[in-house]
């Protein structure tokens, strides 16, 4: 990972450094750990002691670090481990963060024997219970008009840019409605907190717990919402086996009289509809990504993204209309697929 110090020409770096003195005046500059798909871009800094800390820098006005802030809060007191904040300026959009280390679940499997990574699979969707009962008190809600803005990125920017193959009147009438079928069957389901992006690279690894970050844009949602997330992971393929094994986990800690309205069978339903939609999105998303972003590693997961997508869509009879819509618009660039 690199480790590259700030260049001291950047508007931004400058401002960094004035936060950093004055609360670490001791400390030296901080260096580069890492960014996301965001604007976001994470600094670790080494105090005197010898500890260290990360730094989160979220530009306003695109990045607000308030939700984050917000989020941790409610988790926090739901039982879930996440990052402590020990500093912040709101206004500026930087927090000093716990240093949580580099190892995420999604680099922590590799080198550590099958049966030590599903155990830690199994304690990602154990945690999941704890999540499932934080707070949603006006949180935004995961409706209607957001799941379908999600999911026309699949065809703004994967068809018709990744493609370069728009829908022509009828495809697009075609799309709306069965979109909005998938909007309407998602409001059906029982509702709660929603992490939104749970899955391998947002799980860090510690020697006795999984820490969740990159939480901040949680919503009120489809319960099955992060179990999709975490168990069709676009950078992991699960064995089908250990994710029906998983979901029957994942139902058992719900609530007895939720489970009696809402059965396994039934649940596994609901995942297969949450996965078309956040399938969609992803696919959206990393064409966007590459695009207009020029963030070209993400098109190596779109072959494994649209594998999901098909694998759900197989299992929901009432969407082939839209498996035959977007038949021809398989990826173009094969890659690694887990």
């Amino acid at each position: 990972m690199s480790q590259r110090s700030p260049n001291t020409a950047d508007e931004r770096t400058l401002a960094l450094l004035v936060f950093v003195r004055s609360h670490f005046p001791d400390a030296p500059p901080p260096a580069i750990a890492s960014s996301d798909a965001s604007a976001r871009r994470y600094w670790r800094l080494r105090l005197t002691n010898g500890d260290t800390r990360i730094i989160m820098d979220a530009p306003p006005p695109g990045e607000d670090i308030r939700p984050f802030i917000e989020m941790q809060e409610r988790l926090t007191v739901a039982g879930v481990a996440v990052p402590n904040i020990f500093e912040r300026d709101t206004g500026q959009g930087f927090l000093v963060l716990e240093d949580l280390g580099d190892c995420t679940f999604f680099q922590w499997r590799h080198g550590h024997s099958i049966d030590a990574v599903n155990a830690r699979l199994e304690e990602a969707v154990r945690l999941l219970a704890p999540v499932a009962q934080t707070q949603t008190a006006d949180l935004p809600r995961f409706d209607t008009a957001t799941l379908n803005r999600e999911m026309d990125l699949f065809v703004d920017w994967y068809s018709a840019q990744y493609h370069d193959t728009p829908f022509n009147a009828e495809q697009t009438a075609r799309w709306q409605r069965l979109r909005d079928e998938i909007s309407a069957r998602l409001q059906t389901m029982p509702q709660g907190f929603v992490h939104r992006d749970y899955h391998s690279r947002n799980l860090m690894v510690q020697d006795d717990r999984l820490v969740a970050i990159d939480f901040q844009d949680a919503v009120r949602g489809p319960r099955p919402y992060d179990l999709v997330s975490l168990l069709r992971d676009s950078y992991i393929d699960w064995p089908e086996e250990l994710v029906s094994k998983l979901q029957a986990v994942f139902w058992q800690q719900c609530p007895p009289d939720l489970r009696e309205i809402w059965p396994l069978e039934q649940m596994r339903n609901d995942f297969a509809w949450v996965a078309v939609q956040r399938h969609l999105k992803v696919l959206g998303i990393f064409a966007r990504l590459s695009i207009r972003d020029v963030k070209h590693g993400y098109l190596k997961d779109l072959p494994l993204t649209w594998k999901h997508l098909h694998k759900a869509l197989a299992q929901l009879p009432e969407l082939s209309g839209l498996a035959e819509l977007i038949a021809p618009l398989g990826p173009k660039d094969q890659g690694r697929t887990g």
